[in-house]
């Protein structure tokens, strides 16, 4: 079994969801907490790097966009990228792509420099009124012809591996 090690809330939240560090509702993470959360991110490289079972580090869940900007991340995301860098060179550091109106190909040239990395996506259904009205086939005749649609957008030849992340479950595909 491998394990991929996930920081899923960090210090200000990157999203203000109730599963990123926060009870208010704010979304206040940014460049003053990127020392402190690439803190965490060493402290966890530095306890699993060795272990046989770490397949990954994803530096941060679910970043929300505007609120977290793409400056601020590729920032933290080097800072993460490096201190995981510092122990293992065979663990992949997962980049979680920013939900919200951001470009779902953003952080593809910033990754192409860096090695075993993979950009985390989430396509949720879930939570969007839209599929309230679809019957089962139409779901998945989305979910065949959209979301493949918008997978092949962030996975190009030479580019970072993908994994795609549904619901509350997730598709690991490293």
């Amino acid at each position: 079994m491998k394990i991929i090690v996930d920081l899923h809330a960090v210090q200000g939240s990157q999203n203000g969801n109730d599963h990123s560090g926060t009870r208010d509702g704010f979304q206040e993470w940014g460049d003053s907490n990127i020392q402190d959360t690439v803190a965490v991110i060493d402290f966890l490289a530095a306890r699993y790097a060795n272990n046989p079972s770490l397949a990954a580090i994803e530096l941060m869940n679910e970043p929300l966009a505007p609120g977290v900007t793409l400056n601020d991340l590729k920032k933290y995301y080097k800072a993460g990228y490096d201190a995981v860098r510092k122990y293992t060179s065979n663990a992949y550091v997962i980049l979680s792509n920013r939900l919200g109106p951001a470009d779902s190909k953003e952080l593809l040239d910033f990754a192409r420099g860096l090695n075993r990395v993979v950009i985390d996506v989430h396509y949720y259904s879930l939570f969007s009124d839209m599929f309230n009205n679809m019957n089962v086939q139409q779901n998945i005749d989305f979910i065949y012809n959209q979301r493949a649609s918008d997978l092949s957008a962030v996975t190009t030849s030479n580019g970072p591996l993908s994994f795609v992340g549904k619901y509350e479950s997730h598709i690991y595909c490293l």
